[in-house]
């Protein structure tokens, strides 16, 4: 009997903001296609699984940061759970954070070869700060990942000839047009006033729209609670079980509607196009959706954006501009011109 050769397995580490690994996936998946030959080990948060479940030739490690894996001495209980779990000869560092930056040191101990992600912090600086800015696009956050593998002799598949190659649903009037709506962020400064998202939930509170409310932490979920009862057409969702079945559900919808947040990476990641809303960030950052057309976000042409890469910095104008003065009908128009081309 011929014996097969064991497939080389290859670690790959990216915690944090459930959009960042999100747009992990197309990546991981571009490279298994390009090398047939290999494993991918993925580990993360524990709470993302779902978005790796159904990956050929992928597994999975969780992390849980928040107790049992906090801090340095959860580094090093990390280490020794990979370790003990599975055998690998590379590190693929996709965070470059201090965490994972010692776990590569302690890997490479073991003489395992590793490569982390570059930051490009000076460029990131140059497009957010106050005054002379370099406003130009910067590499999106999925090329900046696939020169991690290169940087290790690896290749991978091409993702796209393009960045807006998601192909819009055809619209049929005289049947459910379903949206998805994501009026929540990491970051208080990437959401937009409530109030004015119910406007535009309320415009499209009729037939044949059916609405879907999409929110993440115990708050959101009892505010999404409020508005299913509110508004006319929304569909109730109370028994979705983690991001397999959501994005199940993503998949159904004609379009959604979100903040720079990760249900735009969601979407992205199963076609579904989305009309985002951006505020203290911007697109050129590198962390637009995937394949999503850059004229469906509807942003403001102000001299002081982008004053932050992750919307995690206070406004120093004072009056957060680049979100208040985006109305409603800006977004309604984005979504109507986009429906309008779904019909031709």
């Amino acid at each position: 009997m011929t014996q097969t050769t064991p497939r080389k397995k290859i670690l790959v580490m990216r915690f944090s903001a459930l959009g960042d690994v999100a747009l992990t996936v197309p990546v991981l998946k571009a490279f298994l296609d390009f090398n047939p030959d290999k494993e991918l080990v993925m580990l993360s948060n524990q709470q993302f699984s779902g978005l790796f479940e159904g990956v050929e030739r992928l597994s999975f490690i969780g992390a849980d940061l928040k107790k049992k894996h906090k801090g340095i001495v959860g580094i090093f209980r990390i280490f020794n759970m990979v370790r003990k779990q599975v055998e690998f000869s590379t590190v693929v560092d996709l965070h470059s954070v201090v965490r994972t930056y010692i776990l590569r040191c302690l890997f490479t101990v073991l003489k395992k070869k590793t490569a982390g992600v570059k930051k490009s912090r000076f460029e990131n600086f140059a497009l957010t700060r106050k005054e002379n800015k370099i406003f130009r696009p910067l590499p999106h956050a999925t090329e900046r990942y696939i020169k991690v593998f290169e940087s290790l002799g690896f290749g991978v598949a091409p993702l796209s000839s393009g960045p807006d190659q998601i192909i819009s649903k055809p619209l049929n009037v005289s049947r459910k047009i379903n949206i998805g709506f994501a009026p929540f962020a990491k970051h208080n400064t990437k959401m937009y006033n409530l109030d004015k998202f119910k406007e535009i939930v309320r415009h499209f509170d009729e037939k044949p729209y059916q609405l879907y409310f999409f929110g993440g932490t115990a708050a959101e979920k009892l505010l999404i609670g409020g508005w299913e009862k509110e508004f006319k057409q929304a569909n109730p969702q109370h028994d979705i079980k983690g991001f397999k079945e959501e994005l199940e559900l993503i998949q159904q919808m004609q379009l959604m509607v979100s903040m720079d947040s990760a249900n735009m990476h969601l979407a992205s990641l199963v076609n579904i196009p989305v009309v985002s809303i951006w505020g203290p960030t911007h697109p050129y950052s590198g962390f637009y959706g995937l394949h999503q057309n850059p004229l469906n976000a509807v942003q403001l042409n102000l001299s002081c954006r982008p004053c932050s890469v992750f919307g995690n910095k206070s406004c120093w104008r004072g009056d957060h501009a680049c979100m208040d003065q985006i109305t409603p009908s800006m977004v309604i128009e984005k979504v109507e011109e986009l429906f309008m081309q779904q019909q031709a």
